[in-house]
């Protein structure tokens, strides 16, 4: 039974589980809570209930916003707890004249009503985040629901119109998918040849015509003033309203015209997520039914498209399913209603037809080595081999060489295979290996060329030769051609390290997705076309004409510049280098070489885990409309991996910068560049290149300061170290002996530090020491370990005092900036995401 409010001036007691105000009953009263905590609750679609937000304490007025509305309680308001409340009789036309009669009444609930504000702000904004990741995820899957079903879509062709869904269609799936194809075709999408699970988490808004909203939008100069002055001082505020008392009830009605808006918006998104929940998992016409069925054509062998994709996908609709059920639960505190009567078989069957699967390729499980590459076991060698018989021949027929050249090449060709090993390092091999090497990445070059105009549609050996070096079948061992012939890509998650195969890397040099690299020089394509041209007169990048700067000119210039170089480089052995695989490059099988985007997204994240703070730099940031003017903050820029067709061990950091000079050089990213067969420890190998990254990173950022030990950084710091450790007292006589030794093993001061970050990184972290104190020392104030290890290793006698001085310098920035930025916080007491990100990066 609902508070009676008709007894003026009462204060009562309110039992736990008692509903105070019923959303929708007028609201003829003010209610100030002394004690308690309570409860607030909406109504969703279908009579289900969602909880706002909980409150508690003292001197709080719930449902306030009611007499600034409509005069009807947006949500049910339950209490939760025992509650002591006093009630008074006010209603729309007197609420005003009683605050301004009373402005501690008013204050009290002008701060009342911004607590529920803020609390429902934050409540909202999960459910918005929950329906943009639904209506993305549905939006994605009634695109692949025809990629996978295309006959129930007969008049749907890519590249051609299509027409308007029309009314007659009532299944809510079917229109669904019509609609998005239309906008997806008519936008230029193209449909992935090979779907994999990144497509259905990827962001297709801008050719769906559709926007997926993390947040609503809350943009209210007004009430961000109004915040600021309720939550001023109360004596000052008192001073503030006496002379004019309507102050305090114009501040109130702000504010409550503020909740109800937002209450709105919280109903309007749950709408959204009914239908979302609805188009997934609600009846026989939901994309859980399209799938099931999907599901089974697939167990049946009826599937249009091969299992390796038909069925990770259908385990990411799985995850989906499970993901949304337990999230409907979480929302509403109750199962879907009337949800499909497929749910409980589509999970079953799709464990295990996975398992299925998996067994049905032991091959591909035992080559994966963790990495979930996938070979088909199966293969006949024979079979691929009579497959790609003279793919010599075939690659250099479509490079479209001249004979002339074809002659010659061929000959050189013929006398490699002759020899007992072609990776020789005599002078003869090594003059033949040059020139076949040159003709090989013009033939690379031609191949790619047409692979790009072709839309990727090229004859298998050249496929074969542009992802992995493949160029002859006869140099090559059965097991190799069976593993390059059917090796499927891994199917992987949405990452956040920005990861590219070299035909990837390429194609977006060729449509301007990035900037050129630099060459061996460290000149870019404009650098280049300069000395090309030193009579013409060109300032800027845009002054080049068309015939200079164009599509083919850029990618002529990466391949040279940075990918050819890299395929030799990334060997690691340039005395024996071949850029064709052979049988004599490895003796392990490539698939333990191999290295899909998972495994070195992982890997990446295990260093990452230890030195958090890699990829950082202090970059500027400005937000005009805030008043923030230059303020310095960290911002972690992870670089593009590159993974080139070479085989060998090394990982090369190439560049530290994309853009070198002007506006966003310091916020651009790096460039790490490694062979797609790794011939030695993945991680090894990167640290390595995090080091030299950090390195180049720094100097680069410094400029001269590098090395100024009076502008403290982890160059400057180190190179001082290096060059007068035999000074320093803090090291022992036999250290500095060791040291004197060890330093001659390597070529210059940064490959010093690579080999110390090794230590640092593998030993350090785990509290086995290493390193002298000193280097510990530099690292742990420049390089410091991610919170959870410095806790453990602080406790260790070796790590306690410079972990206290860190703490120290750490916490004096963390309260600077906290103060700093006091001036910056908004509307609804939170920072912009840069200022926040930053103080978190200094927070202890």
């Amino acid at each position: 039974m609902a508070l009676d409010t008709s007894v003026p001036n009462q204060k009562v007691t309110i039992k736990a589980g008692t509903v105070l105000f019923p959303e929708g009953s007028a609201a003829n009263s003010l209610n100030v809570l002394h004690s308690g905590a309570l409860r607030y609750l909406v109504e969703a679609p279908g009579g289900r209930k969602l909880e706002l937000f909980k409150i508690s304490g003292a001197n709080l007025t719930p449902g306030a916003s009611a007499l600034f509305g409509s005069g009807r309680y947006p949500f049910t308001i339950v209490a939760e707890q025992d509650c002591v409340l006093s009630t008074y009789v006010m209603s729309q036309s007197t609420v005003g004249r009683s605050l301004a009669a009373r402005s501690s009444l008013g204050i009290m609930v002008g701060r009342s009503l911004l607590r529920e504000i803020t609390e429902s702000f934050k409540r909202v904004n999960q459910l918005r985040k929950i329906a943009s990741d639904m209506g993305k995820t549905n939006d994605n899957l009634s695109l692949l629901y025809y990629q996978f079903n295309p006959s129930v879509f007969p008049d749907i062709k890519p590249g051609q119109p299509i027409a308007d869904p029309s009314s007659e269609i009532v299944d809510p799936v079917l229109r669904l998918a019509r609609e998005n194809l239309k906008h997806y075709f008519d936008n230029g999408g193209i449909l992935p040849e090979r779907p994999t699970a990144n497509y259905v988490e990827e962001d297709h808004s801008q050719l769906l015509v559709k926007y997926y909203p993390e947040e609503i939008e809350f943009q209210d100069g007004e009430f961000n003033f109004v915040r600021k002055v309720i939550l001023a001082d109360p004596n000052l505020l008192a001073q503030l309203f006496a002379p004019d008392p309507s102050m305090v009830s114009y501040v109130c009605d702000k504010l409550g015209r503020v909740q109800n808006n937002i209450t709105e918006n919280a109903k309007s998104i749950l709408e959204e997520l009914d239908e979302n929940f609805s188009l997934l998992l609600g009846g026989v016409e939901s994309l859980t039914e399209k799938y099931f069925l999907i599901l089974d054509m697939a167990a049946n062998g009826y599937a249009t498209a091969p299992p390796e994709f038909v069925v990770p996908i259908l385990q990411v609709v799985s995850q989906k399913i499970e993901r949304a059920l337990a999230g409907h639960q979480a929302i509403f505190g109750s199962a879907i209603p009337s949800p499909s009567p497929n749910i409980k078989s589509f999970l079953e069957k799709t464990a295990g037809l996975a398992k299925k699967f998996e067994a049905s390729n032991p091959t591909a499980k035992a080559a994966s080595n963790g990495s979930g590459i996938s070979v088909d076991g199966s293969a006949d060698a024979t079979a691929i081999r009579k497959e790609l018989a003279n793919s010599a021949s075939s690659i250099i027929q479509f490079s479209g060489m001249g004979g002339d050249a074809i002659k010659e090449f061929s000959a050189m060709m013929v006398k490699l295979k002759s020899l007992k090993n072609p990776l020789d390092s005599d002078n003869d091999t090594r003059k033949l290996r040059r020139s076949i090497t040159k003709t090989y990445f013009d033939i690379y070059a031609a191949c790619f060329q047409k692979y790009v105009n072709s839309g990727k549609n090229v004859p298998k050996p050249v496929d074969l030769m542009l992802k992995y070096g493949f160029f002859d079948e006869t140099m090559l061992d059965d097991s190799q051609l069976v593993f390059m012939s059917t090796f499927k890509d891994a199917i992987t998650s949405v990452s956040d390290i920005p990861i590219h195969y070299g035909t990837e890397w390429l194609e977006k040099i060729y449509k301007r997705e990035c900037p050129t690299s630099l060459d061996e020089l460290g000149q870019n394509f404009f650098d280049k076309v300069k000395m090309d041209n030193r009579n013409a007169v060109f300032k800027k990048e845009s002054d080049l004409p068309p015939d200079i700067d164009n599509p083919e000119a850029r990618l002529k210039f990466e391949f040279g510049a940075m990918y050819e170089a890299n395929v030799r480089l990334t060997t690691g052995s340039l005395a024996t280098y071949l850029p064709i695989l052979t049988k004599y490059h490895s003796q392990i099988p490539l698939g333990k070489a191999y290295v899909t985007k998972k495994m070195l997204t992982d890997t990446i994240h295990d260093i990452m885990a230890v030195d958090f703070s890699v990829f950082n730099r202090e970059v500027i940031y400005n937000n005009p409309e805030m008043g923030i003017n230059k303020e310095f903050v960290q911002r972690a820029i992870v670089p593009d991996f590159v993974i080139v067709p070479s085989i060998g061990s090394k990982i090369m950091m190439w560049q530290e910068l994309s853009i070198h000079r002007g506006s966003g050089s310091k916020e651009s990213r790096g460039r790490i560049v490694l062979p797609i067969f790794v011939q030695g420890d993945l991680k090894s190998l990167l640290i390595d290149a995090f080091a030299a990254f950090r390195w180049e990173l720094c100097k680069t950022i410094l400029g001269p300061e590098w090395n100024n030990v009076g502008n403290p950084s982890i160059t400057a710091d180190y190179m001082d170290y290096v060059q007068f450790y035999k000074k320093n007292k803090d090291l022992s006589i036999e250290i500095k002996e060791k040291l004197a030794a060890e330093f001659k093993r390597f070529r210059n001061e940064r490959d010093i530090f690579a080999n110390d970050y090794q230590l640092w990184i593998k030993y350090e972290a785990e509290g086995v020491q290493r390193l002298n104190r000193v280097v510990r020392g530099i690292f742990y104030r420049h390089i410091p370990f991610a919170r959870t290890i410095r806790e453990k290793v602080s406790k260790m006698p070796a790590f306690g005092e410079i972990n206290n001085r860190f703490v120290n310098i750490r916490t004096r920035k963390f309260t600077e900036l906290e103060n700093r930025y006091k001036k910056y916080i908004n509307a609804l007491g939170s920072l912009p995401d840069p200022l926040r990100e930053n103080m978190e990066f200094y927070r202890v």
